[in-house]
């Protein structure tokens, strides 16, 4: 991966933060942030932190390389900048479209910020709630297997699936489906994969469940027809000791969204949002989906 060519990407196509930052109206510009500098643009700073920032998201960098990479970045933010006061004097902020994505730009970052800080109130998940997830799960810890699966998939459409798994129920081998798919001029295509029980959709994990190696069912996913073969099942079980790490992650994430949607949903009981036509407010039970 080339750290410095992604991050020259991510910072080009952010510029709209950077606008956030110099339009009027806020209550400090860059160069009022009272944060070490990095350099100063025309006057205007670049808090060293942004830099510190860029680097925390490019992942392991070898301690050798860090300064020259971090150089490199700044380098990246100056041109942003640049391009950013160029968009100023041009007066492009005053475009509609501009607005709009400076607002959404906003609007998503202290969305982040709010998010940020609930997840800190959480409380860790103890040792004895580990435990209990281990133990009420034994199909992804101590019972945990892995599939060997043969997949036959079928590249149908909305007009002959129906015919594709009346196929489906006739044959009596991948072989004679496979055979009588391409004589309907359905083309397909097969793979083996192995995979792990909490790598498989639920639907999936629970129909294999009751299977013998060597039978099969068949599935339909986006419109496709699946036929798929249990080959084999491979005993993989997983220590309390290895599974709480992975649990204790889990927990805390689980916890840190449960403590969001009770947050949104308490601001929206006192909120009063009009919906504009032809817009309109989803029923309850889609929009805890969302």
């Amino acid at each position: 991966m080339n750290i410095v060519a992604n991050s020259k990407w991510m910072i080009y196509t952010g510029l709209a933060l950077t606008l956030i930052i110099a339009l009027p109206g806020c209550e400090k510009k860059a160069a009022e942030v009272d944060q070490p500098a990095a350099a100063r643009v025309n006057g205007e700073a670049i808090p060293s932190a942004l830099v510190d920032a860029e680097l925390e998201r490019a992942g392991q960098i070898p301690p050798d390389q860090r300064q020259n990479i971090a150089d490199r970045m700044l380098g990246n933010i100056v041109d942003q900048e640049l391009l950013a006061q160029q968009a100023l004097k041009a007066k492009l902020d005053a475009r509609a479209d501009v607005q709009m994505k400076i607002a959404a730009a906003r609007r998503k970052i202290l969305a982040e910020a709010q998010i940020a800080g609930l997840a800190k109130e959480g409380a860790t998940p103890g040792e004895a709630e580990i435990k209990a997830y281990y133990e009420g799960h034994p199909e992804l810890f101590a019972q945990r297997v892995a599939y060997r699966l043969q997949e036959l998939v079928a590249g149908t459409t909305a007009d002959n699936i129906q015919a594709a798994e009346e196929l489906a129920r006739q044959a009596h081998s991948p072989r004679e489906l496979a055979a009588a798919l391409q004589a309907k001029g359905i083309p397909v295509a097969g793979r083996e994969v192995v995979k792990n029980a909490e790598e498989l959709p639920s639907e999936l994990l629970a129909k294999l469940k009751d299977l013998k190696a060597g039978q099969s069912i068949t599935m339909t996913q986006g419109g496709k027809l699946d036929l798929i073969i249990l080959a084999g099942i491979e005993s993989r079980p997983v220590s309390m000791d290895q599974a709480s790490p992975m649990i204790l992650r889990y927990l805390e994430n689980k916890k840190k969204m449960e403590s969001v949607e009770a947050e949104v949903k308490k601001l929206r009981a006192g909120a009063k949002i009009e919906y504009v036509a032809p817009y309109a407010a989803l029923p309850d039970s889609a929009a805890e989906k969302q």
